[in-house]
């Protein structure tokens, strides 16, 4: 029996695909078994923070023996590099800088004050003035032959100066010892968590007592804190939120980033309140994300039990891009399994519960660059019950 060429090659080529066939699939089980062992190296952002926290927890504060541990355990050599070469401070460990910036990025979205998009500008020396006008020079129409006016403009400056935050974050040995990316996930969004809401509290409407940074609350020009109205209805609210607007637009401001803040049973009475017909009056709008057209944050910071009888709340309008927050880009760790903590009620021991303490120190501060671009209605009762 002849056969072509062409029909050889294909007998040949057939008979090597079953003779490999075995030995790929083989191939394939193995390679399965080893991605297995070994973590993804995941490029979700922050990921990295919570690895170099369980090396640290591993290596319990040395950052020695947390770089041997992430080079044979998470293989990871950028980590491994990082951590030799970063010195630690007073016993803790400062974050290295490629690690910071993923943490502060991920408190934007964590933090409505930075998901506002304020000015974030690195705060290295501790402190940063910002310089600013105080007020401008001024020009006159004159008559023929007549002297010009003489006017100067006069300066300020807007200084902004760390302020410390700390959170304590207790994370159980049971967790760190797994070996898997999803428990870098946790310890990220713990130490993100703690640090966040902490900060946005103090950014929101925070006095600047206590060495916390002041508020946009308490940042506002005294003519910007406007009561709201005690009837409530869409006219009344209509009109409260207009004189929020009017209030910056009287003062110049510029309306470049301009957005609102509320508590969510503000932002839910909005989204609900009918008009005359019945039809939704800002629901449309709110759902796409904005209010009268600007983007708006909804936040359980600003509380709603405030006032007399414990039922008010408060509405915010700013324009963000006179918000200054000054970050030091620092954030120092410090990493131990025997240290003791207040839970709140009790001082317990890591040790007896088998858990590493994780404390991270940040320092920022936040400053308004005019008073008059931040507006509070305050006494806000919408959506309250009766």
């Amino acid at each position: 029996m002849e056969i072509t060429r062409e029909e050889l090659e294909a007998m040949i080529k057939q008979a090597a695909a079953d003779a490999v066939a075995p030995l790929r699939e083989r191939a394939t089980e193995w390679g399965e078994r080893i991605r297995a062992d070994r973590p993804v190296q995941s490029s979700e952002p922050g990921i990295g923070v919570g690895r170099l926290i369980r090396a640290m927890a591993a290596g319990r504060g040395d950052p020695e023996r947390a770089a041997h541990w992430a080079k044979r355990v998470l293989d990871d050599e950028q980590l491994a590099k990082a951590l030799a070469t970063t010195p630690d401070s007073a016993g803790g460990f400062i974050i290295p800088p490629g690690y910071v910036a993923e943490i502060i990025e991920l408190l934007r979205p964590a933090s409505v004050i930075r998901r506002m998009n304020p000015v974030v500008m690195p705060m290295p020396n501790g402190t940063l003035q910002i310089p600013a006008l105080a007020s401008g020079a001024a020009a006159s129409y004159i008559g023929e032959n007549t002297n010009i006016p003489v006017t100067q403009p006069a300066f300020r400056q807007v200084e902004l100066k760390w302020r410390k935050l700390a959170a304590l974050v207790p994370i159980s040995n049971d967790l760190l010892r797994y070996n898997n990316p999803q428990v870098d996930a946790v310890v990220r969004d713990d130490l993100v968590a703690a640090l966040a809401q902490r900060s946005d509290l103090a950014f929101i409407r925070s006095d600047g007592t206590s060495g916390e940074p002041k508020g946009l609350r308490y940042q506002a020009a005294a003519s910007n804190v406007i009561a709201a109205n005690a009837t409530v209805n869409l006219d009344t609210v209509t009109t409260d939120l207009s004189r929020l607007v009017l209030a910056l637009q009287e003062a110049n401001v510029r309306f470049i980033r301009p957005g609102w803040l509320m508590a969510p049973r503000t932002a839910h009475y909005l989204m609900t309140v009918r008009d005359g017909n019945g039809n939704y009056a800002f629901r449309d709008e709110m759902l796409a994300g904005r209010l009268w057209g600007y983007p708006y944050a909804v936040t359980t910071q600003i509380p709603t039990n405030l006032g007399e009888g414990t039922n008010e709340s408060e509405v915010y309008f700013a324009d963000f891009a006179d918000v200054v927050i000054g970050d030091s880009m620092n954030i120092t760790l410090d990493v131990s399994r025997e240290a003791a903590y207040h839970d709140g009620t009790n001082v317990v021991a890591a040790f007896s519960l088998d858990q590493t303490v994780i404390r991270a120190i940040a320092e920022h501060d936040l400053a308004v660059r005019h008073a008059e671009s931040v507006a509070v209605l305050t006494g806000v009762t919408w959506g309250a019950s009766s």
